[in-house]
């Protein structure tokens, strides 16, 4: 199973100079990959809900994250797809496959931030999801008689929970990103994934990876954990994040010590995952250098699965 790390590309973490040093360390501790979340303009109501704007343009940044680095791969997760003519999407994608063969993965999502939709212009929002599916198409199939930077090496990792992003993965992505879901409940969309692929007669080749949420690894189990945050209400645009994920104590799942994170990322392990994108939530390098030297090499020898 192999490890990257979201960088918290916005509000008070976008100092140029904390960046460098996290891609570096990035780099140099051996993560497999380095990703940064996709909004262009937030609404004001946005605010209350944990969005902390302005946020770095993701394509631009991982462009630059390359041009810094040699070896670590650059994501978005994920890009709200549209946003964002696929056409255009392709061409910059396709310039980084051949600058930077194999460095760059595109996770794509539907999005979900409804002021954000207006304020771009892309209408009607209840129909982003065959947008989303449209721009799959697009990019992996231009149309007839134009010319573009192939980008056919660029893998697609699609990102949602539901059945219907399961499906929209497996027969238009290379690869499956969701939010933080229990490792039985990914071992299921998975085992769907890979049934649909193989009824449509597509290769077996896939990536099954998945985004967690806040990580952080600990000296100690502090103990009277308090209940979970309230998941925002059924039916409003912030709804789409899943619940938080705690343990039998109200532990949330990958905060801990060393051997409580190499529990919960070895119930991942079990249902198949192969990627994990980690989120310490802060530029801290310590915490990268915690994790690569405690919890990695317990994965090791973690392999993709059939």
């Amino acid at each position: 199973m192999k490890f990257g790390f979201a960088i918290p590309a916005y509000g008070p973490w976008i100092d140029r100079a904390s960046m460098v040093d996290v891609i570096e360390a990035g780099e140099d501790l051996g993560y497999d990959s380095i990703w940064l979340p996709d909004h262009i303009a937030i609404p004001e109501y946005g605010k209350d809900y944990l969005l902390q704007p302005p946020f770095l343009e993701p394509l631009a940044a991982c462009g630059w994250g390359m041009g810094r680095t040699r070896r670590v791969r650059f994501g978005v997760d994920v890009l709200v797809a549209p946003y964002r003519h696929p056409l255009q999407v392709a061409a910059m994608a396709g310039t980084w496959a051949h600058l930077e063969p194999g460095r760059f993965v595109l996770g794509v999502g539907i999005g979900y931030l409804r002021g954000e939709f207006e304020v771009l212009g892309v209408a009607p929002y209840e129909e982003r999801a065959a947008m989303t599916e449209e721009f799959l198409r697009v990019i992996r199939h231009p149309p007839e008689g134009f010319i573009l930077m192939p980008s056919d090496d660029v893998p697609l990792w699609v990102g949602g929970n539901t059945g219907k992003a399961q499906r929209r993965a497996a027969l238009l992505g290379d690869g499956w990103h969701p939010l933080w879901m229990p490792a039985g409940q990914y071992a299921r969309g998975r085992e769907l994934i890979l049934h649909a692929r193989a009824e449509a007669g597509l290769p077996a080749e896939f990536t099954f990876s998945y985004s967690c949420g806040a990580t952080s690894v600990l000296d100690r189990d502090p103990g009277n954990w308090p209940s979970p945050r309230e998941r925002a209400p059924i039916g409003t645009e912030f709804s789409y994040a899943p619940a938080e994920m705690v343990d039998d104590d109200n532990r949330p799942r990958y905060v801990g010590t060393p051997a409580q994170l190499i529990h919960d990322f070895g119930l991942l392990a079990q249902a198949g995952v192969d990627h994990v994108t980690l989120r310490f939530g802060s530029m801290d390098v310590a915490q990268l250098e915690r994790f690569a030297r405690e919890v990695v090499p317990a994965f090791a020898g973690e392999g993709p699965r059939a």
